[in-house]
């Protein structure tokens, strides 16, 4: 699982306002996936395949920090960290399933 990145990294990349990075994302250019409902996350290959698309506002933006590949336990710490809710409803769930067959 990759890293995704957030609204200003991709505003840095792209170098344009974070707004405006919200505006691409309700127009439909780029896709966004929302983590809890509040906070906008974006994978870094569709961001850079706009990259030449759009062009940049302001040259006052930093350039996009390089990402280095993150090792196999760190991926899996954030995995668990923002998907713990939804592993642990459907741990339940298929408890209360099996609970349910096995007392018939």
């Amino acid at each position: 699982m990759e890293k995704l990145w957030t609204t200003a990294e991709v505003a840095g990349c792209l170098r344009i306002s974070e707004g405006e990075v919200e505006q691409l994302v309700r127009q439909g250019t780029l896709t966004g996936y929302r983590l809890g409902g509040k906070f906008l996350r974006f994978r870094p290959d569709e961001v850079k395949a706009l990259h030449g698309v759009i062009p940049p506002r302001d040259s006052d933006f930093p350039a996009a920090p390089a990402t280095p590949r993150r090792p196999w336990q760190q991926r899996l710490h954030d995995a668990l960290y923002f998907y713990d809710f939804y592993i642990f409803s459907s741990a339940l769930l298929v408890c209360l399933v099996l609970y349910l067959i096995s007392s018939s």
